[in-house]
């Protein structure tokens, strides 16, 4: 009968425990596994392992320790209710898991036996008290310049190590003296007492009334050493208690060159300083002198800005300006800049415009009771819209050179938009393209140490269009505007689709590619622009254009009317000559009266060119028509024609010819005579017959 070899191999597994000569490679070095392997280790990887490996355990064995564990698990749970008078009780009453538990009850007992291992933490003693306060006194105080003096805890630049012993009586003595700075010129050291010595009151100066009493000791104090080749720290907040003596030096050197005009640079702490000085009046005289130095403050680091060495000291010197201006009520142009209160009236501009559009829709609780007294026109509007817009409208060749056309469609485009945001959104159009209007406390010059006054000069101070600082209960409030200072980018894609729709309506070749738009914002945009074009268009029909060109025709038509205007009694003014040349004489019983004018026209007469003589004599060759009726001559014939056909007759017209309305005058009198009344009348702005005498003037003329 054959025998199982697997069995073979258990038996003598079980007998001896060694593995036989006969047993394979792989048998060999799982038992070398498992025999280094604890009973604990064994039973979690047996837990892990179901049919991997059939030779440890069967899936029979497995279970009943699975079973085994779980009811042990509830058995200790139920002793641990029972036991709960304490942590520490309930945690020794916890049996230790056995084989095969599951892996959050081992875990568990594994913490607490690690948390029962560790050693009690210690309390802090009066000793670590004393070093931990000593550490915090050295971080506290200014860093020396002029060297570490003994029981310095630092390590180059490396926090201090906790464990070093708070230094000794004699040592802070020596800290005091190298602070008190024995190197120091005289005024410097006057200077560093005052932060140490008590004053007759037996008080110490601290705060801005120390800052104060030392800028004004050193305020004539000059250094001509040299600059530390060492860059000063940035401070924000910054006094000369907060410097090392070898910044304080620096710095008076640093202010000496200044104020010759010698500086080329300005570091951040350095400008914190002398602006600190400025306002308290030492440096300069307050008012006017002192604001001009800090502009000059100003101005000179917007240039070292621009050139690459940048140190952010050009944002804050602007708020020092506009807070020095308040507090002495200077001229409100030097508080801000130029574009800043371009950019303030635009807004101004916008929201008086959109207010007077809510009264007039009345929107956002308004009447037309509350319209504004005075409503910003459409070039206003528009020139508010493109000082706030990022787009600019000054490159678009179309907006600039149509100025009319883009104005109106602007406000048109604002007013519409103004009156959707009133009643359709909670937020008002200005409001979110700016920001809206703040009223909050005012606090000034909040970075450097100064005295402030009690009260303004002035109840309200107006920076510009939109800000102004008032007073309200002894506390200072600052009004403003809007939140956001910057170009609007809403409001640019606005004027760029207006831009490109405008372009389209007038036919202008430089298109723009349309972008996405919302679309009533589209709506209200084409609506806007083809309105204007239409009104456009119907102003150039009803234009008139003169030809300037034609002017000398008119000239000579109106002329040559003018002669033929002339009364009988003027030509009969005029003296006749005879065929030689000569006045003909006058009457006999003209008598002496009548004698000069005779004579002087006919010196006038006699001083003529011959030619001009021989011009005024009627040719003996040319035979005077009678066959002409009432002395109209042949244009006004063929007037009278293309008249009574209905015809035009402004071809017969041009150069060197009357009027059309001259003309139609002349006729009507050489035949009002045979009819007593005018022949021919303007009807709808043409000439035409009167109805009953067409027929009269026809046989007259012949027609």
């Amino acid at each position: 009968m054959d025998q199982d070899p697997m069995r073979d191999e258990r038996v003598r597994d079980g007998r001896d425990g060694t593995p036989d000569e006969g047993d394979s490679r792989a048998r060999q070095v799982l038992d070398r596994i498992m025999r280094g392997a604890s009973e604990r280790e064994r039973a979690i990887f047996s837990q892990r392992t179901f049919g991997d490996e059939p030779i440890l355990r069967t899936g029979a064995d497995l279970r009943r320790e699975r079973k085994a564990a779980a009811s042990a698990a509830s058995e200790t749970t139920s002793a641990a209710t029972h036991v709960h008078a304490t942590h520490a009780d309930a945690a020794d009453a916890r049996p230790a898991p056995l084989p095969g538990a599951p892996g959050r009850e081992e875990r568990a007992a594994l913490r607490r036996a690690a948390r029962a291992e560790l050693p009690p933490r210690p309390r802090p003693t009066h000793d670590d008290a004393l070093r931990q306060r000593s550490w915090l006194d050295e971080l506290d105080a200014p860093l020396d310049a002029d060297g570490p003096s003994s029981g310095w805890p630092y390590d180059g630049w490396t926090w201090p190590h906790p464990d070093v012993a708070p230094s000794h009586p004699r040592q802070d003595a020596r800290k005091a003296a190298a602070r008190a700075g024995r190197n120091l010129p005289q005024t410097l050291r006057e200077l560093r007492r005052l932060e140490t010595e008590p004053q007759p009151n037996g008080t110490r100066l601290t705060g801005v009334s120390l800052f104060v009493a030392q800028a004004r000791l050193a305020a004539d104090y000059e250094d001509d050493s040299a600059p530390s080749p060492f860059g000063v720290r940035y401070r924000y907040s910054v006094s000369y208690r907060d410097l090392s003596n070898e910044e304080l030096r620096g710095y008076f050197a640093w202010r000496t060159a200044w104020r010759a005009h010698r500086e080329d640079r300005i570091p951040y702490t350095y400008g914190h300083i002398l602006a600190a000085e400025l306002v308290n009046g030492v440096g300069a005289k307050p008012g006017m002198p002192c604001l001009k130095e800090l502009i000059r403050l100003r101005d000179r680091a917007a240039e070292l800005d621009a050139d690459g060495m940048a140190s952010g000291l050009a944002f804050d010197a602007r708020r020092w300006i506009r807070d020095y201006a308040v507090l002495h009520n200077l001229p409100a142009e030097f508080a801000t800049s130029a574009d800043e209160r371009a950019f303030a009236q635009a807004v101004a501009t916008l929201r008086t415009a959109e207010r007077a559009v809510l009264c007039e829709a009345g929107a956002r609780d308004l009447t037309p009771q509350d319209m504004p007294a005075h409503v910003p026109s459409d070039a206003d509007v528009w020139k508010a819209m493109a000082v706030l817009s990022s787009y600019n409208v000054e490159r678009s060749p179309f907006l600039r050179n149509n100025p009319q056309s883009a104005a109106a469609v602007g406000a048109a485009v604002f007013r519409a938009l103004a009156r959707h945001c009133g009643k359709r959104r909670k937020t008002n159009l200005v409001d979110g393209l700016v920001g809206w209007e703040s009223n909050v406390g005012w606090f000034p010059f909040p970075d450097l140490p100064c005295t402030l006054p009690k009260e303004l000069p002035s109840p309200t101070y107006r920076i510009d269009a939109c800000t102004r600082v008032t007073t309200l209960a002894g506390r200072w409030f600052i009004r403003r505007g809007y939140e956001h200072a910057g170009k609007s980018r809403d409001l640019g894609r606005i004027l760029r689709a207006m831009d490109r729709q405008m372009r389209e309506d007038w036919d202008d070749p430089r298109a723009l590619k349309p972008r996405p738009l919302a679309k009533y914002l589209e709506k209200i945009i084409v609506q806007a622009s083809a309105e204007q074009r239409q009104r456009e268009l119907e102003a150039e029909s009803r234009k008139i254009v003169i030809d300037l060109s034609k002017l000398g025709g008119i000239r000579a038509a109106a002329a040559t009317t003018r002669e033929a205007l002339l009364v009988d009694e003027e030509i009969e003014d005029e003296p006749t000559t005879t065929a030689e040349g000569f006045p003909i004489a006058p009457p006999a019983g003209s008598g002496e009266k009548s004698a000069a004018p005779v004579a002087a026209a006919s010196l006038a007469t006699s001083n003529m060119p011959a030619a001009a003589t021989l011009a005024t004599q009627p040719d003996p060759t040319t035979a005077v028509d009678d066959d002409i009726p009432c002395g109209l001559d042949d244009l006004e014939l063929q007037v009278v024609a293309r008249v009574s056909e209905g015809k035009p007759f402004s071809d017969l017209l041009g150069p060197g010819k009357p009027m059309a309305s001259v003309l139609i005058d002349s006729i009507n009198e050489k035949l009002f005579d045979e009819l007593g009344d005018t022949a021919i009348e303007y009807v709808d702005g043409e000439p035409r017959l009167v109805a009953d005498y067409v027929e009269d003037v026809r046989d007259i003329c012949g027609l």
